[in-house]
């Protein structure tokens, strides 16, 4: 028996009140993924997708130019551009890590609903889609298309940014693992915040959410990239490196569960205020429009930092520890 949702209502009567917006929302995310997929696999010289079996094709950046070419050894090397990406033909490995996604997000998806109802735990799910999807695609392709033609303030050149290898379903050049993992840690980090910091305000929480999954980042990213695994690939450029990853990419993972938290701990003020249609449409607005803000921030933070480095006499990029 499900009990009353924060907000008063009863989910026993189920989402009907709801079925506009979650025909709409899972509707529409389900056709981009479908065409995205598409793209993906049998278009991909539309986004200039990087072959997996032949890395000696890369451009913008080149193997040489990847922080996976610097971790390697050189045996491990040789073995990259014979075969390829690690687990690059293991289709069946690539489908059950979209199950395992798609099952864990289903779990925490069913803690929202029994708690936020469906509308809310909507907004979560498909707002994580659209929110992370667009955030790593548009640093995917900024990287692919404009690699190698800016160079960072210690005046090393900027060789692209990175790019996922695998994964069976796709939200524009993001995988469905990528998109269903950062909803589940998201969402994870979130609730995490709320329970072991109750007393704090909405801003507290959002920043502590953040740190946590920063955290979990910070350990992830590392044996992900690892030469043997090679779930997505680093371009060379960034000013500061730890363990191995552009420290930019932790900023990024603060900075989007930060304001993600903020949007969607907003929602019931924002349904008062606007009504429910409202409140999605200002909610989704924001999700929309924020990525392209965070990435700005986070080349303005580039820019920066590198310009501090630079000051202090650096000439070359920091490795935090140097030769992981």
């Amino acid at each position: 028996m499900y009990p009353p949702t924060s907000d008063g209502r009863d989910i026993r009567k189920g989402p009907s009140p709801d079925r506009p917006f979650g025909v709409a929302a899972y509707g529409l995310l389900v056709l981009v993924i479908l065409a995205s997929t598409w793209i993906h696999h049998f278009e991909p010289h539309l986004l200039r997708v990087p072959k997996n079996g032949d890395v000696s094709s890369w451009r913008h950046p080149a193997f040489e130019e990847t922080l996976l070419y610097d971790h390697a050894t050189q045996e491990q090397r040789e073995n990259i551009l014979a075969q390829g990406v690690v687990l690059k033909d293991q289709y069946g490995f690539q489908a059950a890590g979209d199950l395992f996604a798609l099952l864990m997000g289903w779990i925490c998806f069913l803690h929202a609903l029994r708690h936020h109802g469906f509308w809310k735990a909507s907004c979560f799910l498909v707002g994580s889609f659209v929110f992370t999807g667009l955030e790593e695609t548009i640093w995917i392709l900024s990287g692919r298309f404009l690699g190698g033609t800016v160079k960072n303030p210690l005046g090393e050149p900027f060789l692209g940014t990175y790019w996922f290898t695998r994964g069976i379903f796709w939200f524009l050049e993001t995988p469905l693992t990528a998109c269903m993992g950062w909803f589940f840690i998201a969402y994870a980090c979130v609730l995490t915040a709320g329970k072991v910091f109750p007393r704090m305000g909405l801003w507290g929480r959002a920043a502590a959410g953040g740190l946590i999954a920063m955290g979990i980042d910070l350990w992830v990213d590392p044996v992900q990239t690892a030469p043997e695994v090679m779930s997505w690939v680093w371009a060379k450029g960034d000013p500061l490196l730890l363990f191995g990853i552009p420290q930019y990419n932790f900023v990024g993972w603060f900075l989007l569960i930060f304001l993600f938290a903020i949007f969607w701990e907003a929602l019931p003020g924002l349904e008062v205020r606007r009504g429910r249609t409202g409140a999605t449409g200002v909610f989704f607005g924001l999700v929309l429009a924020v990525p392209f803000a965070v990435f700005a921030v986070i080349w303005v933070w580039i820019c920066l930092l590198g310009g501090v480095l630079s000051l202090f006499g650096v000439e070359r990029a920091i490795h935090i520890p140097r030769g992981w």
